[in-house]
């Protein structure tokens, strides 16, 4: 075996759509709270931010994971059925001891070569463990092959507006009700002329901008 495929490792340009982000997402809790990270491996981009029972619904139809990793134990919450009552085709869980917080710590440090991840930023014991899942479930996915990651950002709590999956829906900001992109706000909108354009507008419009001064700097820019 030189490598496992799965929905949220491809990187085949041609069974990807080069305007639109393919995330692997993992959810993990430690310490009471709730971690969320994403990651593209198509293009390296990583991200991860804190999230919540009430909020991961939003948080998932922003992202539209190709494929999400979570431990077992989440899957065994009646509260939680009716959460990922839409995303089963995509969940795929793992053993509970892969999202342990401090070993997720080492798999980052010791993937980015570096001694301590405070260079990268401020992040929950929840969000280091999501994340640390991620790269240990890439690296077995990828079989040794070293995959490209960019250093992890995080995306603050309330920085975008959550936009619950009905409403997200009947806007038809990406996509419309049956699923299409034609005829969506995205695609009246998009006129970019390269594909990391077109992911970074899908970015922008999935998830609006909360902070003034953020939405100032963004229009100015325009």
């Amino acid at each position: 075996v030189v490598r496992v495929v799965t929905a949220g490792t491809l990187t085949e340009e041609g069974l990807l759509d080069a305007r639109r982000n393919n995330y692997l997402a993992g959810i993990a809790e430690a310490a009471g709270e709730l971690g969320l990270a994403w990651l593209d491996l198509s293009t390296g981009a990583f991200s991860l931010g804190p999230t919540s029972e009430v909020a991961l619904g939003a948080d998932l139809a922003r992202l539209m994971p190709g494929e999400i990793v979570l431990p077992e134990r989440l899957l065994e919450r009646p509260a939680w059925f009716e959460l990922f009552a839409d995303w089963k085709p995509a969940l795929t869980p793992l053993a509970n001891t892969r999202f342990d917080s401090e070993t997720g710590r080492r798999r980052l440090e010791a993937f980015y070569g570096v001694k301590a991840l405070d260079g990268f930023g401020q992040f929950s014991r929840a969000e280091v463990a999501a994340a640390g899942a991620l790269v240990d479930y890439v690296a077995q996915t990828q079989q040794g092959t070293e995959a490209h990651l960019d250093p992890p950002q995080r995306v603050a709590a309330g920085s975008v507006m959550h936009i619950d999956a009905a409403t997200r829906r009947n806007l038809e900001l990406v996509t419309t009700l049956s699923g299409e992109r034609r005829g969506s706000l995205l695609s009246v909108i998009d006129r970019t002329l390269t594909a990391p354009g077109a992911r970074l507008l899908a970015e922008h419009l999935a998830a609006p901008l909360t902070d003034p001064a953020r939405i100032a700097a963004r229009l100015d820019a325009v």
